[in-house]
């Protein structure tokens, strides 16, 4: 039986007073993810949190974090690292490649900062070349465009999933493809994919794929996720080795790396925020993660639908299965006037700068209320201006 959606947005109380379509930025936040944390911060409050006790705790939180968070990808547990965020866990990758002078990397002009920023830095410091995809080619053509640019001095394809300005939902299987036929490794920025749509990056062919626990996940912030193909890490260096990179530690620094991604961790990661994720994961993977993607893929569409219907709203979403966003424009609005209208009306939604525009998160918990009030909205700010 299909849970009952009523039951299911009671879990989210921020829901009974705002129609909240922001899960892009950060998903709203289940009772129980609250719990959890503040249960882990009450032990903290009554024992030592470096007490023997506690420190098995968090060890053994974290080893069964790494192992859900795999399952979730179809993945084991020695392909997870924990990360602080989906940034951080792409940095690992960006940075543990061997660059030299004259290497290239491709990328798209779709890319959030947390990529394209890293990736600019890297032109700048190693003398890198970075190939940008231009936005059209990347929505219709990236395999293709991607094996355009590659050459013998290709070592890293680094792109998202879905694209967060625009919602549109990129052929991750086919750039890998064309990555793998010129030997370089695929780095996928997952933050706007992995719990809205269906993820396996194994089978899409990938070597690395980032994703954060506060978005789609509905955990909190501080916490983040790597997943490694199967051998990747040996293509990569540790760049920010800690005393959770590995084993047998020695007064000059030299260590045993662990096996698998975990060497690719950073000492003391948000303890207290591990229960929470855990707990997250754990609802969704109870309310059916066939029935989460279903509902998202329906609300999104119905969401699209309703703002395409709008006079003087053009939506820059590309028509067809998505995952869960919509950006749009309001003909006469900026995008940061319109997202602060919008949310005095009590819609929460955000605004882009690249591309201008407004963007809605619908989830799984988003009902016909929500996209309803969102569409009244927006209507009235183009009948406003």
């Amino acid at each position: 039986m299909p849970p009952q959606l009523r039951e299911v947005r009671a879990e989210l109380p921020c829901l009974a007073r705002e129609a909240y379509l922001n899960a892009g930025g950060a998903g709203p936040l289940p009772r129980r993810v609250a719990a959890a944390i503040g249960a882990a911060m009450e032990r903290d409050l009554a024992r030592g949190r470096m007490g023997g006790a506690a420190i098995v705790a968090n060890e053994s939180g974290v080893a069964a974090l790494r192992a859900e968070a795999g399952a979730l990808l179809g993945a084991r547990a020695r392909q997870i690292a924990i990360a602080p965020n989906t940034t951080a866990a792409m940095g690992a990758v960006i940075w543990g490649v061997e660059w030299s002078v004259g290497d290239e990397a491709i990328t798209t002009a779709l890319e959030h900062p947390g990529l394209a920023a890293p990736l600019w830095l890297l032109a700048r410091r190693r003398g890198v070349r970075v190939h940008v995809i231009p936005a059209d080619e990347a929505t219709h053509g990236l395999e293709a465009a991607i094996a355009a640019l590659s050459g013998p001095r290709t070592r890293l394809v680094a792109l998202s999933h879905v694209a967060y300005g625009t919602g549109a939902l990129l052929d991750i299987a086919g750039a890998a493809r064309a990555a793998a036929a010129a030997g370089a490794l695929t780095l996928v920025d997952g933050a706007q994919s992995v719990g809205a749509v269906p993820v396996n990056p194994g089978a899409l062919g990938v070597d690395a794929y980032a994703f954060p626990a506060h978005k789609w996940l509905l955990g909190p912030e501080g916490l983040g996720a790597l997943w490694l193909a199967e051998g990747a890490e040996e293509r990569l260096g540790v760049t920010f080795a800690s005393f959770d990179s590995g084993l047998e530690h020695r007064p000059d620094g030299a260590f045993r790396a662990h096996p698998g991604a975990r060497r690719f961790e950073l000492s003391t990661p948000a303890f207290p925020m591990v229960p929470g994720w855990r707990a997250a994961l754990a609802w969704l993977a109870e309310l059916g993660w066939g029935w989460v993607h279903r509902r998202t893929a329906a609300a999104q569409e119905a969401a699209r639908a309703a703002l395409a219907a709008l006079p003087g709203v053009s939506v820059l979403t590309p028509s067809g299965p998505q995952a869960g966003l919509v950006s749009f424009q309001v003909a006469g609005w900026t995008a940061q006037a319109a997202c602060q209208a919008l949310e005095r009306a009590g819609v929460i939604v955000r605004w882009l700068a690249y591309p201008a525009a407004v963007r809605a998160s619908t989830g799984f918990y988003t009902d016909q209320d929500d996209i309803s009030r969102l569409a009244g909205a927006v209507a009235g700010l183009s009948s406003a201006r």
